[in-house]
């Protein structure tokens, strides 16, 4: 395989890999070889697309000669297609990122950079939760930071989004540094970290709070690279229609969460508080797509007709579980 189009040696490879739903599939890898040097190969993790997006793939392949696809003939979680893709990297780096994620100029170079100049194992950009361009690119995660207590003998930890909502173009610091934990949006590892820490559990929420916990448990650690930066748009779930919309559900499984959720309580001897925030915004986040149905819509316009509130997206009310 040609390692990147300008025959050079390529320095990572790149696996797409299906988040939540397929609809931005082939837009996020033509936006990745408008704007990224031929540093890299590709891998792109099919899912069981629909149709019209496998057509577009197809496409895209036939016109880039350094781009894999992995066709699948049935659903997985994301996890199972990371795990799924690992074999198949060569490269000195791999960077995964979600088929639902955007691009900045200067993205790529920079991770890499970061991760030659500083010897790290695992690096990841700052993530918006926005379109890129939107008026304001509002900040999902900087820096994060893995909050941890003890409470009656056990661990509590949780992850805290530094900066979230705030601007871009406000965050302070362009210096280099260490993060709390990286999510699976975009992050860049040593194919030889993968290797030492091994395979990702059979978890399909909170993969990246125990795979931050097993790369410190290994003596290593994640690193922000600030220059690099990526987006998702968390809005368009409420756009989202047929096979992309069963796909969220499927992938979000509230059955699979809970069991996830309890397995990695276990795993870590962590304390129940842990966990019940991710339970709930589960079913927060799968309630907010089950109500764009089209009888949860009736339900909701005769309820605000008589003067009454929309049904909640999930019942009871939002865990505090930290201070």
């Amino acid at each position: 395989m040609s390692a990147s189009g300008n025959g050079g040696t390529a320095r990572a490879t790149i696996v797409v890999v299906p988040r939540e739903s397929f609809n931005m599939f082939d837009e996020v890898v033509e936006r990745i070889y408008r704007v990224t040097p031929p540093i890299f190969k590709m891998i792109v993790m099919e899912g069981g697309s629909p149709e019209p997006i496998r057509r577009r793939l197809r496409a895209l392949q036939g016109a880039r000669p350094n781009l894999t696809i992995a066709w699948s003939d049935q659903w997985r979680y994301p996890h199972e297609f990371v795990n799924q893709a690992i074999p198949m990297i060569d490269t000195e780096y791999a960077v995964f990122i979600d088929n639902d994620v955007e691009v900045m100029e200067g993205w790529l170079e920079a991770l890499v950079a970061c991760a030659d100049d500083e010897r790290a194992g695992c690096v990841h950009p700052i993530y918006l939760t926005t379109k890129l361009t939107a008026p304001i690119r509002k900040i999902h995660v900087a820096e994060g930071t893995m909050v941890r207590e003890q409470r009656n003998g056990r661990w509590f930890i949780d992850t805290v989004a530094t900066y979230s909502g705030k601007p871009l173009e406000d965050y302070p610091d362009q210096r280099r540094k260490r993060s709390g934990f990286f999510e699976w949006h975009c992050v860049l590892f040593r194919k030889s970290l993968l290797e030492k820490i091994g395979p990702l559990d059979d978890l399909n929420i909170a993969e990246h709070v125990d795979y931050t916990l097993r790369i410190e448990q290994a003596g290593g650690q994640v690193l922000l690279e600030p220059k690099a930066v990526v987006a998702y748009d968390y809005e368009r779930i409420f756009e989202l229609k047929g096979p992309h919309r069963r796909y969220l559900l499927y992938r979000w499984n509230l059955e699979k969460s809970d069991t996830s959720l309890d397995r990695l309580q276990a795993k870590w001897n962590l304390h129940p508080d842990s966990i019940l925030r991710r339970k709930y915004w589960v079913r927060e986040h799968t309630g907010r797509v089950r109500s764009t149905f089209l009888v949860p819509r009736i339900i909701n316009k005769v309820r605000r007709a008589v003067g009454l509130k929309n049904l909640p997206y999930a019942t009871g009310p939002r865990p505090q579980t930290m201070a």
